[in-house]
């Protein structure tokens, strides 16, 4: 009898493995299709308006740039503007583009729409959780899809215009580009990853209501690079300011409301992201990816190689 219980012991050590290996490759394939889906809503909006969307739109001043990130009066993001392209054009119908963020209740206006959970927009491999953005008002919902805002720092204006640095779409700038203008070509250009979302109200990485919250980009508080899963701690304008988590990728320090602030590529796949390129194509980028050629796939007309 102890020799059967060793031996399917040993069996199930083997087993286990594989099984756990499976679910993972499963729940990969659908984070792929769900950002594949998130790709084609930002590439829909491209053809009926001639433009990527802007990653943030400022209510009462449109125009203004590297505006602080705590600001009263941000108003709809990419997220929220291409909700038609996403099966969500109910929820768009609700959502008033002329007033804030941070208005309306549990049951009407703009805040019934950003406590809504979104279909297809959370990654399977992430554990799950509904903590919202809480911190000043009450009614952001987390997911795991954020655009790419280039390979400088999340809210910098000169970082936005810099042709080495320039994303396909910026917060900072409230603007969107064309694809006209990826001049390393839409194949080599990211559109769209992943991000964490962390079970905090204080922390705004994932809230896709909010203007930093579906965001990410490829530089971080300091100049740190910030590669697939980077080691180093992201910062945004709501920060967890947790600097010694055992899981690295919910580190985030400190609160930067201004033009400092970055947030990595992140997810719970192991050692690597899952990424939607301009073209509409699936890429799997793996955490040891050479940072220049990252950064150079961030940014849409630097001009260099990129991956």
């Amino acid at each position: 009898l102890l020799v059967v219980i060793a031996i399917i012991g040993v069996l199930v050590g083997l087993l286990l493995p594989a099984v756990q290996a499976a679910r993972e490759s499963s729940r990969r394939s659908q984070c792929q299709n769900n950002l594949k889906q998130v790709g084609l809503a930002l590439l829909n909006y491209h053809e009926g308006n001639r433009t990527l969307p802007p990653g943030a739109e400022h209510v009462t001043q449109p125009k203004v740039q590297n505006i602080d990130g705590l600001d009263l009066n941000w108003g709809a993001t990419w997220v929220i503007i291409v909700l038609p392209f996403l099966e969500g054009t109910e929820l768009y119908t609700m959502y008033d583009r002329k007033v804030i963020a941070r208005s309306g209740t549990t049951t009407a206006g703009n805040n019934r729409v950003t406590r809504t959970p979104l279909k297809g927009f959370d990654c399977p491999s992430q554990p799950r959780m509904t903590t919202r953005l809480n911190q000043d008002f009450d009614g952001f919902v987390k997911g795991n899809y954020a655009a790419n805002m280039g390979a400088g720092k999340l809210k910098s204006a000169a970082d936005s215009q810099n042709k080495a640095l320039k994303g396909p779409m910026s917060v900072a700038l409230q603007a969107g580009v064309k694809l006209g203008e990826i001049s390393d070509g839409i194949s080599k250009t990211i559109l769209a990853s992943e991000i964490v979302k962390v079970d905090h109200g204080g922390d705004d990485r994932g809230a896709w209501g909010w203007c930093t919250g579906p965001a990410f980009c490829g530089t971080g508080y300091g100049g740190r690079a910030l590669q697939p899963n980077a080691l180093v701690m992201d910062c945004s304008p709501y920060s967890l300011n947790d600097t010694t988590n055992i899981e690295l990728n919910l580190r985030s320090d400190p609160d930067d409301t201004g033009t400092n602030s970055g947030v990595a590529a992140r997810s719970y796949h192991p050692g690597v992201v899952v990424a939607v390129f301009a073209d509409g194509s699936i890429r799997v980028i793996e955490d040891s990816v050479d940072r220049t050629l990252y950064l150079n796939t961030l940014a849409i007309s630097d001009g260099s190689s990129s991956l």
